[in-house]
């Protein structure tokens, strides 16, 4: 079921900005940005005995920066800081992650995008309920932009991190400066 998630994750969102980029005329759109949002977070975490309750919400943030190549194409670098999640009479966990990703966007005018990414977390889970653990797993997200001007915009997104058999999402709204 996994793998499907992940091809599915992966194949989705590359076949719907493949079919409907031509639609949209090419323009240069290249730059550099970087931004910050702040959001909340759900945690989906496996192994917890039963009758134990768990606080699988939070609040966290994120800062990313990448290269937009052309208007539909580019490339992010981000970190993420997904907050705790609490364990009933165990504690609580931590998550991080690093982030690499292919971007997506679908200019539907020249003040609205849509958005959509693709890549590897390097996360990293610890805490008082667990002993620390790490990985890399797949990360995808959806949202969409709203430019104010040609280098200010604000965005919404919605992204799944897998961390093993475990997953956090997170819902949050940020800046964006376009150099």
């Amino acid at each position: 079921m996994d793998h499907i998630k992940a091809l599915l994750a992966v194949v989705l969102p590359a076949a719907f900005l493949a079919i409907s980029a031509p639609a949209v005329a090419q323009q240069s759109d290249a730059g550099w940005y970087i931004g910050g949002s702040y959001g909340m977070t759900t945690f989906d975490i496996s192994g917890v005995p039963a009758g134990v309750s768990v606080d699988d919400s939070d609040s966290g943030f994120k800062i990313f920066g990448g290269f937009q190549f052309t208007k539909n194409w580019g490339a992010e670098v981000g970190y993420v800081d997904f907050g705790k999640a609490g364990i009933g009479g165990f504690g609580d966990i931590g998550v991080t992650a690093l982030t690499l990703a292919g971007t997506g966007t679908l200019p539907l005018n020249e003040s609205f995008s849509l958005l959509g990414k693709v890549g590897m977390a390097n996360w990293d889970a610890s805490g008082s309920a667990s002993s620390g653990d790490s990985g890399t797993d797949l990360f995808y997200g959806i949202g969409a932009r709203y430019n104010f001007n040609k280098n200010l915009s604000v965005q919404v997104e919605f992204e799944t991190f897998s961390a093993e058999d475990d997953s956090v999402n997170m819902t949050s709204v940020g800046l964006r400066y376009k150099f």
